[in-house]
């Protein structure tokens, strides 16, 4: 039986990779797979360290499930997807017919091969619901298409945040959609891709009022005042011209206090942001990933 919780031994990651586990222990004496010693000495590999280490050298799985992935990961589903153009034209299919279990493996062998969580958004998923979110005016089926997607989606974004490196000495970071944004994936990308940079990143969710940003983000704890904060602009609801002023405000504020702002969404270029300017504002979750690994750069 694999070791219990979160960390694995030696022998638990060769069998998950399929090599010895004397290959394993020269690695880790190579310092090219970090481990932690229980108080007896043995090793032990955190399970998002195994995961980092297996997409660093792009090995192939023999028992994924040890890893706690799928075992039916890179299996290819009942759908005849060979006549597809790309992979991405693969995945929407996938999500078009709900098959749950063919887009989670799918999505997670991409990530294994490397792929990073700003790039499966800007490819698969942002693709995937551009061409779903049309089907939304073709009545109850497309609206049955695009809310089953959704929640595969937001299931299969979750999972990804658990698989990527949790850095407890990591900056903090909060944020999420703006008030009457209902939209419940962005926040959550965004998350994982602050998560996949070392950022221990808390989500506010869709739906968020400035009032609860302001809470949030200007508190006099110092253990609870974030370093960075994100703020989703997908939808501008019916009183955005009240709820932009708020979020130039509240803008104008983080300015002030010297926290670093980052807003992005389909919309947020439409917002004034004259009276600041030094907001970024990103339109794709690689623009986003790549402010953050320069950020975290300068103040590391």
């Amino acid at each position: 039986m694999p070791t219990t919780g979160n960390l694995l031994s030696p022998k638990d990651l060769s069998i998950a990779i399929g090599v010895s586990e004397s290959s394993l222990k020269r690695w880790t004496d190579r310092g090219l797979l970090q481990v932690s010693r229980t108080a007896g000495g043995h090793r032990r590999i955190d399970r998002n360290e195994a995961i980092r280490f297996v997409r660093a050298r792009k090995m192939s799985l023999v028992r994924p499930e040890i890893l706690g992935l799928p075992g039916s990961v890179a299996a290819n589903p009942e759908i005849d997807l060979t006549t597809l153009e790309n992979p991405d034209e693969a995945f929407l299919e996938l999500m078009r017919r709900g098959h749950d279990l063919g887009a989670r493996n799918h999505l997670f062998q991409r990530f294994l091969d490397g792929e990073t969580i700003a790039a499966l958004a800007d490819g698969p998923i942002r693709e995937s619901f551009d061409r779903i979110g049309e089907l939304w005016h073709h009545g109850p089926e497309g609206i049955l298409i695009e809310h089953r997607a959704t929640e595969i989606c937001v299931g299969l974004v979750i999972e990804l945040s658990k698989m990527v490196r949790n850095d407890r000495a990591g900056p903090r970071a909060i944020g999420g959609a703006i008030s009457g944004d209902e939209y419940k994936l962005p926040p959550l990308l965004t998350t994982a891709v602050l998560q996949e940079h070392g950022f221990r990143a808390v989500n506010l969710g869709p739906n968020t009022p400035i009032e609860v940003f302001e809470l949030a983000c200007f508190t006099d704890d110092p253990e609870q005042r974030p370093d960075f904060v994100w703020m989703s602009i997908n939808d501008l609801p019916p009183e955005a011209p009240g709820l932009s002023s708020q979020v130039i405000d509240f803008a104008a504020r983080c300015v002030e206090e010297n926290l670093t702002l980052v807003v992005g969404g389909r919309t947020a270029r439409e917002l004034d942001f004259d009276r600041v300017p030094s907001i970024p504002v990103h339109g794709s979750m690689t623009e986003f990933a790549a402010f953050v690994e320069g950020w975290n750069a300068e103040r590391n």
